[in-house]
């Protein structure tokens, strides 16, 4: 059964609002919160093809500018640049299947493309915008391996509710 592009256009607006009310969603984690944005994003890849995909992230950027403000100077944007690359080079596929080994290499190559944009704009940022000089070791310290033991419980639950949802949605 193919659906057609009002479907997958819905869907689209549908993921980002949820990514944004996931922006909100902050859990306490020692000191530094995380939030289940990731999971809305890793999710989205992982039910959409990528033109939808990446146009949900794109329109969640958009209303993440609205409602949170101006942060294109801030070190965690270039981690929205790379919802939307994540999106475009490894979010679904229809000719590939879907099982859980196929969603879980597309979720680390998605946690991979958005560290690289995030921790790259991170170091320019603090270093050339905002003159904070930090070291890449610092980079890497402060803006991903102490989100990676709950960004891995992120993409498992991503996962499992990928492929729930897969069966439910017919996509």
């Amino acid at each position: 059964m193919t659906k057609s592009s009002t479907y997958y256009w819905v869907l689209s607006a549908l993921m980002s609002v949820i990514t944004l009310i996931a922006s909100y969603v902050v859990v306490p984690f020692g000191a530094i919160p995380f939030t289940l944005q990731t999971l809305a994003v890793i999710l989205t890849g992982l039910l959409l093809p990528r033109k939808y995909a990446a146009v949900a992230m794109l329109l969640n950027a958009i209303l993440l500018f609205m409602f949170k403000g101006a942060f294109i100077y801030s070190p965690s944007f270039g981690f929205i640049i790379g919802f939307i690359v994540a999106m475009i080079f490894a979010s679904q596929n229809p000719a590939l299947e879907n099982g859980w080994k196929v969603l879980t290499i597309r979720a680390i190559v998605m946690n991979i493309i958005i560290f690289l944009c995030g921790l790259t704009y991170m170091y320019l940022a603090l270093n050339f915008l905002l003159d904070s000089p930090i070291t890449w070791m610092q980079t890497l310290m402060s803006g991903m391996i102490i989100f990676l033991p709950t960004d891995i419980i992120k993409n498992v639950a991503a996962i499992s509710l990928a492929l729930v949802l897969k069966k439910r949605l017919v996509l």
